[in-house]
């Protein structure tokens, strides 16, 4: 538990949220911190053997062996650091048989290590490259022990060389034991999830063959209720058709109607201007008939006050005239007063001469006044005719004058009450106006609220369209969802037929999955 933990120390977090990227990251420090743990015990049976030279290259080998982790936790690149471990290893490996000669060394068998650990660190392709790497290295070592001053010999006396050979056996032994196990280990891992996930398959198939059981019951019951669907949508749609067409001529009706009731407040308004101009000439109508009454009554004064003249008139006439024939009396007895003193100077001769001119000059007055008093008679006979028939006419045009104005003023009855309805008229026509106006204003409004559900119905019409359409082509994606899944539940029948073991023998796993 305490070496897991050290290992997983030196995986940083990012890397172990990646599984396959966790499991590499665990092979490579597991390698790495193995190889580094065996170094320094080589190393110091080397410096007891009295060979620096191969126990400081062991031990830098190792060093770099135990940075490949910690490398790994700087860097967090995996491929890096596996590399860099197997490069550690193989330089190692090389300055050992380099420097404890050559071919014939004991250290040459840890040449077998390095391919086997690069597959574990870095996979397949790694383990080919350090395998060339491996042999061309050998090659190498082979051609230059041919040589005997190519390399420096040995100080390590022949009769340890095997017991060193067997440290070395050993240790390699270690190494491939400790990987062997830890692949072992793994695959038994890998086995038991394989099982896990084999008896986790048939249940999930299991869940699914019910799951399809009930999906298929759905998807039929889906798709009757899909056609029911349609059906009911293709008759909304025809509905809706229908309804779109009564929209449309209810638009166009109240259309014309507000266009009528718009006709109408118009009329109605100048309707309300005729009215009012008549009712302000018959209040003018009315003012000159006021205006008529009263001169009527005022020349019907004036008549009855001409016609009392004339009577007055008629009676000084009267008197008049009989002053008239006062006169003509008076003037007769003086024409006989005048005879007689023509007479009586006659009578007197010479002495009664002067007399006789003056009673002639008398006579002579009095027939003038006589003649006079007789033209002024007649005169008067026709002042006075005139006079009566004059008052007479006064009479008949005062009866008449006082019947016009009786007419009259019946006429201005009736004119005040048709301009009192006149006023009225106008009232209920300016009121059939406003009404005319709000009624219009109403129209228009409900013009455009028909305007408006006829937009909406055609909307409603077009999206029942393509609700009906898509119920459509939802009913024929629930039949070929039926068939896929009764294809599927063929299949998951055939996959639980087949040997519930198989593939599990001769199962294994890739190296590079190995945890240590």
């Amino acid at each position: 538990m305490a070496i897991h933990s050290i290992t997983e120390w030196f995986i940083p977090e990012r890397v172990q949220g990646a599984h396959d990227a966790l499991i590499r990251a665990r092979t490579v420090v597991g390698v790495a911190l193995l190889a580094g743990v065996i170094a320094p015990l080589f190393a110091v049976s080397y410096f007891e053997l009295n060979h620096p030279a191969m126990a400081w290259g062991i031990l830098a080998g190792g060093a770099g062996l135990l940075f490949g982790p910690v490398l790994l936790r700087l860097t967090g690149a995996i491929s890096l650091a596996a590399q860099f471990v197997v490069a550690c290893m193989y330089g190692m490996v090389c300055w050992m048989v380099t420097v404890n000669g050559g071919i014939l060394s004991t250290s040459s068998v840890w040449f077998a290590s390095i391919p086997f650990a690069a597959v574990f660190v870095g996979g397949r392709r790694a383990g080919i490259f350090w395998s060339v790497l491996t042999l061309l290295a050998i090659a190498v070592v082979f051609l230059a022990s041919g040589d005997p001053g190519a390399l420096p010999a040995s100080p390590i006396g022949p009769e340890h060389h095997p017991l060193q050979q067997a440290k070395s056996l050993v240790g390699l032994s270690l190494v491939v034991l400790s990987l062997a196990m830890a692949y072992d280990r793994a695959k038994a891992r890998s086995l038991e999830k394989l099982e896990a996930a084999r008896a986790d398959a048939e249940r999930a198939s299991a869940a699914i063959e019910t799951l399809l059981a009930q999906v298929t019951r759905s998807i039929r019951a889906a798709s009757n209720e899909s056609r029911d669907i349609v059906g009911s949508t293709e008759s909304m749609a025809r509905t809706m058709a229908d309804q779109r067409a009564r929209a449309e001529g209810m638009m166009a009706t109240a259309q014309a109607m507000a266009v009528m009731t718009g006709q109408n407040a118009a009329e109605s308004g100048r309707a309300r201007e005729v009215a009012h101009a008549a009712g302000t000439a018959a209040s003018e109508a009315g003012d000159a008939m006021d205006a008529a009454v009263a001169q009527l009554s005022a020349a019907r004064e004036a008549i009855g006050a001409a016609a009392g003249r004339l009577d007055e008139l008629g009676q000084k006439s009267a008197e008049v005239n009989g002053i008239v024939k006062l006169i003509r009396d008076i003037a007769d007895q003086t024409n006989l007063l005048a005879l007689n003193a023509a007479i009586e100077a006659a009578r007197a001769g010479e002495m009664g001469r002067g007399f006789a001119v003056v009673a002639d000059e008398v006579r002579k007055l009095a027939e003038r006044t006589q003649n006079a008093t007789q033209d002024i008679d007649q005169k008067i006979s026709l002042i006075v005719c005139g006079t009566n028939e004059a008052i007479v006419a006064m009479k008949g045009g005062n009866a008449q004058m006082h019947a016009g104005r009786d007419n009259a003023q019946h006429a201005q009855d009736k004119l005040g009450a048709m301009i009192d309805n006149t006023h009225r008229l106008a009232d209920v026509l300016a009121g059939v106006a406003a009404a005319g106006e709000t009624q219009n204003k109403g129209f228009a409004a409900f013009a455009g609220d028909i305007t408006a559900v006829a937009e909406a119905t055609r909307a409603l019409s077009i999206e029942t369209g393509s609700i009906a359409d898509a119920t459509g082509r939802l009913d024929k994606l629930m039949a070929e969802l039926g068939d896929s899944v009764k294809r599927h539940d063929s299949l998951v029948s055939d996959d639980a037929a087949a040997p519930a073991g198989r593939g599990s023998a001769g199962f294994a796993p890739r190296p590079a999955t190995v945890v240590v």
